[in-house]
């Protein structure tokens, strides 16, 4: 849980690589997350090398800071020794947190690394209050919540669960499925999101049967939930995520700084900062489902951005008349030469330096039409008088890169020196050396200590000395340069049992003794919902179903599952698809919370939904009136010679993938 030296509150931001660890500090975040070079599920990001955290954890130490990692994808069990080898070096480390999805890695944490916080990603699609309190049981101290949550429910989340902590995403980048419960990457391209190789295919173009001829359906907009991150703060929230491991330095340098404005109450600063975020980079925003009423309506905004997936920063100006290859426009905020403009006309978009026509004019003020160099002939249709134009990137925005020459992170040890007639003694291990009489008073502890303090380029140092002298010497004396030997060899010997037992596989080999039962398709099996909005309602469901029909086999395909198949252990059940037994460890943690589990049953990811969202398509992304609507409707999409089928009922969309076609 956290420590007494941190805030109540805890401002994460994301830190795709050292330069973004410590441009989020200065920024004003109390810590940060980030991956390592494997099981990260951002493995296009540059992460961490080992060299790296301990720079890292340096920092953090000098500044009051914390780092969190996410170890956050799936696993075999032929990849659960390297897991544990990066383990060891966190233990190594002791970071503040670590972020996991797999329940096997959980329970090999539990095992052999209980001293690392465990942190449950959102990629468990936590997003009830039965499945915090199972993840809490399983001994997870902070859980990231879903970013499908309203406000009122994550209030009653947080008072169902007060002895978790809780982290909810405020900033940045929207998936149109459910983490964690996503299989069109995998599905369509074989990379999975589970294993950090999402293709982002919701941000891929479609075409709609008797709809658009090309839009982006499922293209979220940001989130930004500015304000409202003091709403959650009040409603006990202990740690508010920033999205963006992909981002640049100079992103999450003024996140840090919009959200620790508005967490200060400085607003001046915040409202500053909000461009310069925008900025950095930005598609249309939304706040999300943080204002949905409890019976779901979110009213009328658009969740999606349909019409252009990128990042198009702030509306400066408006197109006045496009010319051959020039337009007028009339600026309403001051810019500069080489800042980067955007237009953006139906489909098409064309992203442009600012140049001026005025020969010797370096920058624009605001109120002022000038005549600027356009690329008109990037459009198929010219754009109309009217058009806004955007601002993407600043001239002057872009940041050097801070020193990275930051002492690496030793592990401070308390050392037991004895002296002996024939050596020195150091934690037990013996080191042969002349032992003398001194002819000075000059103590030796002193200088030992002294001596022992400078480790080199090992990974330990000393912290203190606790000194006995078993010499028949009462001032005994060892020459300088045997002490500088003996502390050399004392500080290599154990940088060489570190990596021997970084390298040991014999623990996780006794662990991975466990095969689990595969189960086959079953007419009997009922295959439990893994969104779930009205918890009651669902687990009443199957609840009825047990009472009518006990035969039934029942697909738990949740965390939250869990909680119900506890309740009800004459209930026969399975780890279906999205409960994620990928490994012998998996299903030794689920079959030891439910005994009687019957085995694990997952179907390729091609028969899967491809998205399940609580966006509803037919309002967002085709701009269809809530007014008359049945609250069960089809779409047909195409896209790259596949044809889907976009089911939306009561606002919840399933995306499926039907079959090939030709073009």
């Amino acid at each position: 849980m956290k420590e007494d030296r941190f805030p109540s509150t805890d401002l994460s931001l994301p830190a795709g690589s050292l330069q973004c660890a410590l441009r989020a500090f200065d920024g004003g975040a109390d810590s940060v997350y980030l991956g390592m070079k494997s099981f990260s599920a951002r493995k296009g990001a540059v992460n961490f090398s080992f060299e790296d955290l301990r720079k890292l954890k340096q920092v953090c130490l000098e500044k009051n800071k914390r780092f969190y990692i996410t170890l956050n994808t799936l696993v075999t069990d032929a990849e659960m020794s390297e897991v544990e080898n990066m383990l060891r070096h966190l233990d190594y480390i002791k970071p503040d947190g670590v972020i996991v999805q797999d329940p096997g890695i959980a329970r090999l944490m539990k095992k052999l690394h209980p001293g690392l916080p465990l942190h449950a990603s959102t990629q468990l699609a936590a997003h009830t209050a039965s499945g915090v309190r199972m993840l809490a049981d399983m001994g997870f101290e902070r859980v990231v919540l879903s970013r499908e949550l309203s406000l009122q429910e994550i209030t009653e989340i947080r008072q169902a669960c007060p002895g978790v902590e809780l982290k909810v995403f405020i900033h940045g980048a929207l998936c149109f499925g459910f983490s964690g419960v996503c299989m069109a990457s995998e599905a369509l391209t074989g990379r999975s999101a589970n294993c950090g190789e999402c293709a982002q295919i919701c941000r891929s173009w479609f075409s709609c049967d008797n709809g658009p001829a090309k839009f982006w359906p499922f293209s979220m907009r940001d989130l930004s939930l500015g304000e409202g991150i003091r709403a959650l703060r009040d409603a006990g929230v202990e740690a508010f995520k920033v999205e963006g491991r992909m981002k640049a330095p100079e992103y999450v340098y003024h996140c840090a700084r919009y959200y620790r404005a508005l967490l200060d109450g400085n607003d001046l600063e915040a409202r500053q900062e909000e461009d310069n975020v925008r900025i950095s980079f930005a598609r249309q925003t939304t706040t999300g489902f943080f204002n949905n009423a409890k019976d779901g309506n979110r009213g009328h905004e658009s969740l999606t951005c349909p019409d252009y997936p990128g990042h198009r920063g702030i509306e400066v100006g408006i197109i006045r008349r496009v010319l051959k290859d020039s337009a007028e426009v009339v600026f309403d905020r001051p810019l500069a030469l080489r800042d980067g403009l955007l237009v953006i006309s139906g489909t098409e978009s064309a992203g442009f330096p600012l140049s001026l026509r005025e020969k010797g004019r370096t920058f624009v003020s605001a109120g002022q039409v000038v005549t600027i160099d356009f690329p008109s002939s990037k459009f198929s249709v010219r754009p109309q008088s009217g058009t806004p134009v955007m601002c993407t990137s600043l001239h002057n925005m872009n940041m050097g890169n801070l020193s990275e020459n930051i002492p690496l992170y030793k592990m401070p040890l308390e050392l037991e020196i004895k002296v002996r007639d024939d050596g020195l003694e150091v934690n037990g291990r013996f080191f042969a050396t002349p032992v003398s009489a001194a002819l000075s008073d000059t103590p030796l502890n002193g200088i030992l200590e002294k001596v022992f303090r400078s480790s080199d380029k090992s990974l330990f140092t000393c912290a203190s000395v606790k000194f006995e002298n078993s010499s028949s010497s009462p001032r005994p004396f060892i020459p300088l340069s045997e002490m500088k030997r003996i502390r050399r060899e004392f500080y290599s010997l154990l940088d060489g049992e570190f990596e021997k037992k970084c390298e040991q596989t014999q623990d996780i080999k006794t662990l991975l003794n466990e095969d689990f039962p595969v189960l086959t398709e079953d007419v009997r099996m009922f295959h439990m919902s893994p969104v779930m909005f009205g918890e009651e309602e669902c687990f009443e469901q199957a609840s009825g179903l047990l009472e009518e029909k006990p035969e039934t086999l029942f697909g738990l395909n949740n965390i939250a599952h869990l909680k119900w198949a506890l309740e009800h252990p004459e209930a026969k059940v399975f780890a279906d698809s999205f409960l994620y037994v990928k490994n012998s460890l998996s299903w030794q943690e689920i079959k030891e919370i439910v005994p009687w589990i019957m085995g694990v049953f997952t179907k390729p990811a091609s028969e899967l939904p491809l998205f399940i969202s609580r966006v509803c398509i037919r309002h967002s992304s085709l701009g269809l009136p809530c007014a008359g609507c049945s609250k069960n409707n089809s779409y047909t999409l195409r896209a790259n010679g596949k044809v889907f089928r976009a089911d939306c009922v009561n606002c919840i969309t399933t995306l499926s993938l039907q079959s090939d076609y030709s073009i």
